[in-house]
């Protein structure tokens, strides 16, 4: 009897709450529009730094949350429009109460249109409740949905990467792991969407739900549908919350094509074209970067206007690179390879050091012999050295006198050596325009200028 009148009670309590919970929305909504707008640039900077360090799936997963937070903006917004719109309609019903259609002085013909369209001012007032709530739960079960496909998307990535790139397991045990592992994971995410777009059909038959069931144990733990099935299914037993989720679906997939659109002003450059003697990218000079607090992706050299009577040349270590340098020398290759994911703090048990690997001078000698650097007509020598940048990163860098060069433009070149097959061969590494005006620069006489007054001279 005590239960019962507990149970009454708090049934009471999540009435009242259910009636007043609008103020509770608003309040949400607005500190949730500001915060999420606030993570969107951070997001998609550490998205940019991830990728560059090689960190694909760390990568893949901001860029989701990136998205994730994208969508709530959209439906919060949406929602605090439509609680505003709701606060009005309240408002004004207290003062004018319903629609008077008689006192509009239309003809018939819209007159009934708009009572079978419109209806009564309260059932306007009703459904814009409707969608308001429904909206700000929605909100938080398609965050977490969209949160869970990308979690299943980078579990198949690890996946694969765990058998193709580890070389402890026999070859046989990776080929049934692939054989047995891919297809059902495959085919049970398969069976756990047609469920989802058609809630209740894989378990209406006795037979197939006990051989669903323990599919459907496992697959609640991967989709974290255990957290957010309550709310989804109270919605997809409702015919205006279920409608409600599959029209929103075709939207954000309307939204996140319109985010994606970019504009092409130019029939022959873009944006992002390469700099080139004809084209000059801003990625390619560090000040630009600096300013606008960017993350340094591309080879650069310190401004486009160099003052300095040196130039700064700075290339990101990229792992490929030293994948590429093993390659061209394949006596640099250590017995292990200690690159990627370790904890950052950790207990050594053993100092030995590994004698197999080459010492930095040796490797910093075949960097240089991969690179070469040209000003203009000019081959200048090679003389990398590792450092960290401001990010605490490395870099590879250099720097050139300029001491000579005329006042101008100037172009430098950066070519690199790649192995392929049996072969070694020089590439393009990348081409940057600068010009130069240091006050000791040497001042080169105009073209026009070249020859003498005196020669014009007839004898």
């Amino acid at each position: 009897m005590q239960d019962k009148k507990k149970s009454l009670s708090y049934e009471e309590i999540l009435d009242e709450l259910q009636v007043q919970s609008w103020q509770l929305e608003l309040v949400i909504s607005g500190f949730a529009i500001f915060g999420l707008f606030s993570c969107l640039e951070p997001l998609q900077e550490l998205a940019i730094v991830k990728s560059f360090d090689g960190s694909k799936v760390q990568s893949i997963f901001i860029n989701t949350i990136y998205i994730t937070c994208v969508l709530a903006i959209f439906n919060l917004i949406l929602h605090v429009l439509l609680r505003g719109l709701w606060i009005g309609a309240v408002g004004i019903r207290s003062v004018s109460g319903d629609i008077d259609f008689e006192k509009l002085n239309m003809s018939k013909v819209f007159k009934t249109h708009l009572k079978n369209k419109i209806g009564s001012f309260d059932k306007y007032i009703i459904n814009l409740e409707n969608y308001s709530s429904i909206l700000f739960g929605v909100t938080f079960l398609i965050a977490f949905i969209t949160i869970a496909v990308s979690l299943n998307f980078l579990i198949f990535i690890v996946f694969v990467e765990f058998l193709v790139e580890n070389d402890f397991l026999p070859f046989e045990v990776k080929a049934v792991l692939s054989f047995i592992l891919f297809p059902a994971f495959l085919i049970g995410h398969l069976i756990t969407i047609i469920d989802f777009i058609f809630p209740g059909i894989v378990k209406r038959s006795q037979d197939v739900a006990k051989v669903y069931l323990p599919i459907y144990k496992v697959f609640s733990v991967l989709t974290l549908s255990f957290i957010y099935r309550p709310i989804l299914y109270n919605l997809l037993d409702n015919k205006f919350g279920k409608k409600i989720i599959y029209g929103l679906i075709p939207i954000y997939g309307i939204l996140l094509f319109l985010f994606s659109l970019v504009i092409n002003p130019s029939n022959f450059f873009s944006k992002n074209h390469d700099s080139s003697i004809e084209f000059s990218n801003r990625r390619n000079y560090k000040d630009m970067l600096v300013n606008n607090k960017e993350f340094q992706k591309s080879t650069a050299i310190q401004s486009k206007t160099i003052t300095d009577p040196f130039l700064q040349i700075t290339i990101p270590y990229r792992k490929f690179i030293e994948d590429d340098i093993i390659k061209y020398d394949s006596l640099l290759k250590p017995e292990t390879d200690e690159r990627g994911y370790k904890p950052g703090i950790s207990i050594t048990f053993n100092n030995k050091k590994d004698t197999t690997k080459p010492k930095v001078k040796t490797y910093l000698k075949t960097i240089n012999q991969m690179f070469q650097f040209q000003i203009d007509s000019t081959i200048v020598d090679s003389d990398l050295v590792i450092i960290t940048n401001e990010q605490s990163r490395l870099d590879l860098e250099m720097f050139v006198d300029l001491l000579g060069y005329s006042r101008g433009k100037h172009l430098l070149t950066i070519k690199r050596k790649e192995f392929k097959i049996d072969s070694i061969y020089t590439e393009d590494w990348v081409t940057i325009p600068f010009w130069y005006y240091n006050e000791n620069a040497v001042i080169a006489a105009p073209a026009a200028f070249e020859n003498s007054v005196l020669d014009t001279i007839p004898e």
